[in-house]
């Protein structure tokens, strides 16, 4: 468990000892971390408001030693820099773990993205076969972004077991509501993450998801519009939809897009070097 120590300056004074500078609360009953030390227990002697507090530690894992510290007591050696605990159920702790979560959040729609091309592909709809693939592979880069920055800000990642994606639509236009169901919602656990961002002061943060906004007003309007043709759209449509669907695809490759553009150089390289582009996978295929 984590505890805050509000106002507090702990600086080791020796192998054998830490000397408080300011220590103005504390809870009894929980353990936290301090360097190779783990203070196990804390209590204020001779009242809640007096100087001295009483500490007991396990720095070594055969000894156990208690020792008192006055918060007036001056420190003997210059302070190390350390990274300041995060209080349990705070909003910094929130962002980490929605951050960790975005990263499997994007990696479900990449695998949404891919069954629903491998659906089109069966049915000979090639075009939006290659869209989707294309957009899977969009995904994915975001994903990777988004892991990338947990890694810069050290915030810790954990990957998430995935559910198989939704695979039984019956129609084109189911499968095209379910992307626009994943696309609204993907919007909204973003806004959720800069939110908390925002109330962390993580300015940073909040720039690295700026283009994910844009991006995803951009995926809803054109998802949208998708399904609103698709509802009621002839056999003829749907045909000339899917060829106009599969030179966007094409297009988009030959420009050079790539997966998102919040994804850095380096990250894109490594998900595309080497890699036929969708269309250029879709088109091997035989009729």
């Amino acid at each position: 468990m984590k505890i805050v120590f509000c106002a507090a300056a702990l600086m080791a004074t020796s192998a054998q000892g830490f000397s408080v500078q300011t220590l103005t609360s504390s809870r009894e009953g929980r353990t936290t971390a301090l360097n190779n030390y783990s203070v196990t227990k804390w209590s204020p002697q001779g009242g809640a408001s007096a100087g001295s507090w009483s500490v007991t530690m396990d720095y070594d894992p055969a000894a156990t030693m208690t020792q008192s510290f006055s918060s007036e007591t001056p420190a003997t050696a210059s302070p190390a820099p350390a990274v300041a605990p995060v209080a349990v159920g705070s909003p910094m702790e929130e962002l980490s773990q929605r951050w960790s979560d975005q990263v499997s959040v994007e990696l479900a729609a990449s695998q949404l993205y891919l069954s629903a091309s491998i659906w089109f592909r069966e049915r000979q709809m090639k075009g939006m076969a290659a869209w989707m693939l294309d957009e899977s592979g969009e995904e994915r880069g975001h994903g990777l972004a988004i892991l990338e920055f947990a890694m810069q800000r050290q915030f810790p990642v954990t990957l998430k077991a995935l559910d198989a994606p939704q695979a039984d639509w019956e129609t084109p236009t189911q499968v095209w509501e379910s992307i626009l169901n994943a696309e609204q919602t993907n919007t909204q656990n973003l806004l959720q993450l800069a939110e908390v961002a925002d109330q962390c002061g993580e300015y940073g943060a909040m720039a690295f998801l700026n283009p994910f906004h844009v991006e995803q007003i951009e995926a809803e309007d054109k998802v949208g519009a998708i399904v609103a043709q698709v509802q009621t759209a002839t056999p003829e449509f749907l045909m000339e939809l899917d060829l106009q669907l599969g030179l966007e695809a094409e297009e988009e490759e030959e420009e050079g897009h790539g997966p998102a553009p919040a994804v850095p150089a380096p990250q894109a390289a490594a998900v595309a070097g080497g890699v036929l582009s969708a269309h250029q996978r879709w088109k091997a295929f035989p009729n």
